[in-house]
């Protein structure tokens, strides 16, 4: 299943002026690199990190969030399926599946209000605009973070909680720069997402950490063998062939750990610092209204 997203755009804005009248058609940007949204490799949160600061309001969001959808809700595809695989590959069967399927359920919701928000012009008197569509996405997202941010093995959520709240940070993101305006304070919306990235920074960073200190700790070593894991070493009396077993698996098992977040979690959770300090300094200069 290949859905590609666009990656590699140079251009960063900070504030972007939204236009109040009607413009003519905008030629799309062009990407200099397509990238592959698999659940695997690129999960729905690098795919918006990778290209979260310099994303430009309307083409280049627009096609991002079309892509997110379109990874959703294609019929053949199960996105949320090869995340759950992506995270049963370190931690075995330790998973809150009861959570992972309730937010396969709420993922119909929250592709309609993507889409709803996607479609939603800036500026209307007789149609929902995007100010409105975002308030609808980002109280949603909210009102469901249990789901991802779970009581039970927290930790073998992190790809979905990452997933959801780049969708929810780049919403917000797409929404201040639209209702930004040149020569006035930045819109209220930047409030949202800088208070947001922060819950997002330190949860994003403890489940980080608890997910190796809980993975290693399946890893329960003995004389003989590595139990958890299975990994059994016989030695015949009075050799010495199993001294360092289980030191050698219990690394073996902490690079696997290491590797998943370095490839999945890290520079999502960098993406997310990077944009908060836009977002704290157009924050402290925001309009009250």
């Amino acid at each position: 299943m290949r859905v590609t997203v666009l990656c590699g755009m140079v251009v960063a804005v900070v504030v972007a002026t939204a236009s109040l009248g009607a413009a003519a058609p905008k030629q799309k940007p062009q990407p200099l690199a397509t990238e592959t949204i698999d659940g695997r490799k690129t999960t729905i949160a690098l795919a918006i990190v990778h290209q979260l600061i310099g994303l430009i309001p309307d083409e280049t969001v627009q096609q991002l969030l079309y892509v997110i959808l379109e990874a959703l809700t294609t019929e053949d595809f199960d996105y949320w399926g090869e995340v759950k695989d992506e995270v049963m590959s370190l931690v075995g069967q330790y998973i809150n599946e009861h959570n992972m399927n309730q937010v396969k359920v709420y993922q119909e919701d929250l592709a309609t209000l993507i889409d709803r928000y996607n479609e939603a012009p800036a500026e209307s008197d007789n149609y929902p605009d995007k100010n409105k569509q975002a308030a609808a996405l980002s109280t949603s997202i909210i009102t469901h973070r249990y789901l991802v941010e779970a009581a039970l093995l927290p930790e073998s959520m992190i790809l979905h909680f990452q997933d959801i709240s780049s969708i929810h940070a780049v919403v917000l993101k797409d929404a201040a720069e639209t209702y930004s305006y040149e020569g006035l304070p930045p819109s209220r919306w930047w409030v949202d997402l800088d208070e947001e990235l922060d819950h997002y920074i330190v949860y994003g960073k403890n489940l980080r950490k608890s997910l190796k200190e809980t993975r290693l700790a399946l890893v329960t070593c003995h004389v003989d063998r590595a139990d958890g894991e299975q990994s059994v070493c016989k030695q015949l009396e009075g050799s010495s062939d199993c001294e360092k077993h289980c030191d050698l698996f219990r690394a073996h098992k902490e690079r696997e750990v290491d590797l998943f977040t370095s490839t999945k979690v890290n520079d999502v959770i960098s993406g997310w610092e990077k944009l908060k300090e836009i977002a704290s300094s157009n924050a402290a200069m925001a309009s009250r209204l």
